[in-house]
């Protein structure tokens, strides 16, 4: 255990002095000695770092040079972690940091990945809560949505990504992180409920959607600047303005008093369909009620929806209108609100600096909650699912197969109910 301590610190050591690890792919890497005998290979095969100096061939287990490399690969999320401690709480009971502690490390080719443990529930989780099962790093992930709605495309992201972090990945890459992590982030923030006022102000703006026109409907909250809806359609008629209207009231689990619109006859007839008590339709620019606020909120959007030159489909736009909603409501400090986001006052509190990470964490400790894993003595039980036999021969007997050979059918073979013998 002491000579491993050992060349854990020098491993650190290494990183620490710069200029002693190269680079040659995402699964070689050359560690100059500390002798001065040249490089030595760090490769990634058989599920495991290997290299080939002497103290690794004779022991066959990490050496400095491999603990080096793997401290490199986890540098960007130590850096994470360490800025936001007050999000390591556990996903179950929402435990503060104090409870929790440290059980071991689990190795893979991107580096160490530390497990946890919860005093209060016993339960254990990872550090990559929010982003397990992704290869990249979750600064990576994080780096791509923060650029990608401050303005920048995907392969500039990518190029970012490759010049800065040495992360070797595809244009398409920051594009499918982009659409998990805005559907993910969506369901989560979907289901919160925001206190906002009884004043709102809604508009449509005009968005290229492959090749032809398209509408994006927003409402905006007057007090908290909160925005309830940014949906996109492909008309303009009462029925889409109705469908924006009646999203906006269920999430925010009220109805306003007033609603603030241009003089689209849309908006008339939805505000008189869900009975709303006041409707302003087409204030002057002079007037205290004007619809400023939501045109200003267009200004703001529009520079990101002119960057991706036309969206490629309905569904591509809903995507980006979400992640801008994400964006806005969350992310972007606003000067009216003195520097905070408009969750802030709408009563939705995020810990942490990092708010991409604050909203991926809860999002993921949601999901954990709401999918609790299956006692033993429930896992034990069996449950009967028939089988379907051939059609042109008789019915095929029933079959028992355990919850745990359903989760694992390729592996274990479900055992065949014998027929009781006749007296």
């Amino acid at each position: 255990m002491a000579g491993q301590r050992m060349r854990q610190l020098r491993g650190m050591e290494i990183v620490a002095r710069g200029g002693n690890i190269r680079r040659v792919s995402e699964s070689h890497y050359l560690v100059r000695s500390q002798n001065g005998n040249g490089w030595y290979k760090v490769q990634w095969r058989n599920t495991r770092w290997i290299c080939d100096c002497p103290d690794y061939e004779k022991r066959r287990e990490a050496c400095k040079h491999v603990y080096a490399v793997t401290f490199l690969l986890k540098l960007p999320h130590i850096l994470l972690t360490n800025l936001n401690y007050d999000l390591m709480t556990c996903p179950r009971c929402d435990a503060k940091p104090e409870r929790i502690i440290s059980i071991g490390l689990r190795r893979n080719r991107s580096g160490a990945t530390r497990r946890f443990k919860c005093k209060e529930c016993g339960y254990k989780f990872s550090d990559r809560l929010g982003f397990a099962k992704m290869r990249n790093d979750p600064l990576m992930i994080i780096a791509t949505l923060d650029l990608y709605f401050k303005g920048l495309s995907v392969r500039q992201i990518q190029h970012h990504l490759s010049t800065v972090y040495g992360c070797e990945a595809s244009h398409m890459s920051p594009y499918r992180w982009i659409k998990k992590y805005v559907e993910l982030l969506s369901r989560y923030v979907n289901e919160l409920t925001p206190k906002v006022g009884g004043r709102w102000h809604a508009d449509d703006m005009f968005v290229k959607v492959n090749g032809a026109t398209g509408y994006l409907w927003d409402v905006l909250d007057r007090k908290t600047r909160y925005l309830l809806v940014s949906e996109l359609t492909t008309g303009r008629s009462t029925e889409e303005a109705y469908t924006a209207l009646k999203e906006a009231l269920t999430h925010a689990g009220k109805k306003a008093n007033t609603v603030v619109s241009d003089g689209l006859d849309s908006y008339r007839k939805a505000v008189k369909r869900l009975r709303i008590r006041r409707h302003i339709s087409r204030p002057r620019f002079t007037d205290p009620s004007n619809n400023n606020i939501v045109e200003r909120l267009h200004g703001t959007l529009r520079p990101r929806y002119d960057l991706t030159r036309g969206l490629g489909g309905v569904e591509t736009g809903r995507i980006m209108a979400r992640g801008v909603k994400l964006y806005y409501n969350f992310i972007r400090p606003h000067s009216a609100l003195n520097g905070k986001t408009p969750s802030d006052p709408a009563g939705i509190k995020l810990k942490g600096r990092n708010r991409w990470l604050a909203l991926a964490r809860n999002a993921s400790k949601k999901n954990e909650r709401c999918s609790p894993r299956l006692p033993r003595h429930q896992e034990r039980t069996y449950s009967p699912i028939l089988r379907r036999g051939n059609r042109t021969e008789d019915p095929a007997p029933l079959v028992l197969i355990r919850p745990s050979q359903v989760r694992h059918k390729n592996r274990l073979q479900p055992v065949e109910e014998k027929s009781p013998k006749l007296p």
